[in-house]
């Protein structure tokens, strides 16, 4: 049987590059699949939903956030980066159950989807054993979200590595067989590795050959502000041979001019984010000398530990940011409303490998989408709307979410999902890991 959705009289922001400029119409969905977009669609047999004042875009997506923070939201932002791997993750994370994790993932997917988030890569770095990553992965399995599992380390072993007393050993061995052959059609899976800043190079090179055995992409984080000379990750792979485009590289504040142009010549991926990384003092988000080399940064949240979780505000923040650094008088080097909403977007959608299936409104993607309402200038004919977008909008303005033409959104409110039972299980299992850990864990 097939299935048929409206969306009757919208004005549509696709990010097709083919469509610089919104369109008013309609957008027909067909069993998932984005079927048509055109002025107006006649389909009478289709269920409809009527979209007339209303912003139609793509789902967002979020290329880097780590779920489980969820149960820490808000806890960091007075934390350094050396208190909150004192804190949050040597006294915090470090109790963390399966359950914890599942809860933890869970909660924040309902955050996500709630906030127009259809996508997101999960990088998960808090699998001390491997029930907690089975957990993790059960939550997406669990829930209509899009994602891309990035398969970390345990807590102790990131710890141990960072202090310089872990002697190695691969991760893979300790991966699920839903992960090396995984079934579902939403969720995909990567390797979140600790990378050379914070391991040998032997062992990322490992590491990266067993992801490539298997056919995983590898995320790592790089270029972190945390040590008195910048330590050239990017760089020291590309002399290890060991770039290639399956590489997603997040944060990237002290990578050099050098090494962003080798991440764009080896078609990788990066992932900014902007929020996190000025709140902890990782570094300046490096969106606009990315885009100088060639790239298209993703702006991602990171963790809701210190960031909104809103990825409208990750993206304001990054434009503004450019904008202030950009030199006085040089309008052609600024970067435009438009190139940050693809940021969360599209350009989010290829630094997780998915700009196939989504990341835009065009047919033959997967369907997608989000409304937005309570933006006034929608109505008004030759508004700015990517400007009015990333100028105003918020995850309140989010009242319809599709993901893979099926409705978890309607009316400013989730279907099927209990979002009131979802925060109070995270609840009770925030306090409790809280009182395990002592008040010296949430100074």
């Amino acid at each position: 049987m097939t299935t048929r959705l409206l969306i009757r009289g919208g004005t549509i922001v696709s990010f097709d590059a083919r469509t610089q400029t919104p369109l008013a119409g309609d957008v027909l969905i067909e069993n998932g699949t984005i079927a048509a977009i055109a002025p107006l669609i006649e389909a009478a047999d289709a269920e409809l939903i009527e979209a007339e004042g209303a912003v139609v875009m793509p789902g967002l997506v979020d290329a880097h956030r780590h779920l489980w923070y969820e149960t820490v939201r808000g806890l960091a932002m007075d934390c350094s980066l050396g208190a909150l791997r004192r804190d949050i993750w040597g006294r915090l994370a470090v109790r963390f159950t399966p359950l914890d994790v599942h809860l933890a993932t869970r909660a924040a997917i309902v955050d996500a989807l709630s906030h127009g988030i259809t996508t997101v890569f999960d990088w998960c770095h808090i699998i001390n054993t491997p029930e907690h990553g089975e957990e993790a992965i059960r939550a997406h399995l669990e829930l209509p979200i899009r994602s891309v599992f990035g398969y970390g380390t345990s807590m102790t072993r990131k710890l141990e590595e960072l202090d310089g007393l872990h002697a190695g050993g691969g991760q893979l061995e300790r991966m699920p067989e839903a992960v090396l052959r995984p079934t579902t059609a939403r969720t995909s899976f990567a390797l979140a590795l600790q990378g050379p800043e914070a391991t040998s190079l032997a062992t990322t090179r490992r590491e990266i050959a067993a992801a490539r055995a298997v056919g995983l992409p590898v995320s790592m984080h790089v270029g972190i502000r945390d040590a008195a000379r910048p330590r050239r990750a990017i760089a020291r792979l590309l002399g290890a041979g060991l770039m290639g485009p399956d590489l997603q590289f997040v944060h990237c504040c002290t990578s050099s001019a050098r090494e962003l142009r080798a991440v764009a010549d080896a078609g990788a991926r990066i992932a900014v984010c902007p929020m996190a990384e000025m709140a902890l003092g990782i570094g300046v988000p490096p969106t606009g000398r990315a885009r100088a080399a060639g790239l298209r940064p993703a702006l991602a949240t990171d963790a809701v530990s210190s960031a909104s979780g809103d990825l409208f505000d990750e993206a304001r923040l990054a434009l503004a940011g450019e904008r202030i650094s950009s030199p006085a008088g040089a309008q052609e080097s600024r970067p435009s409303a438009r190139e940050a909403l693809a940021g969360i977007t599209l350009d989010a959608a290829r630094a997780c490998w998915l700009e196939n299936l989504t990341g835009s409104l065009e047919v033959g993607k997967r369907a997608d989408v989000v409304l937005l309402r309570g933006l006034d200038i929608a109505a008004i004919p030759g508004a700015d709307l990517h400007g009015a977008i990333i100028a105003s909008a918020h995850g309140a303005n989010v009242d319809t979410v599709l993901v893979d033409g099926e409705i978890i959104k309607r009316d400013g409110a989730l279907v099927g999902i209990d979002r009131a039972a979802t925060a109070a299980a995270l609840a009770e299992s925030r306090a409790r890991l809280i009182a395990e850990a002592g008040s010296e864990a949430i100074r």
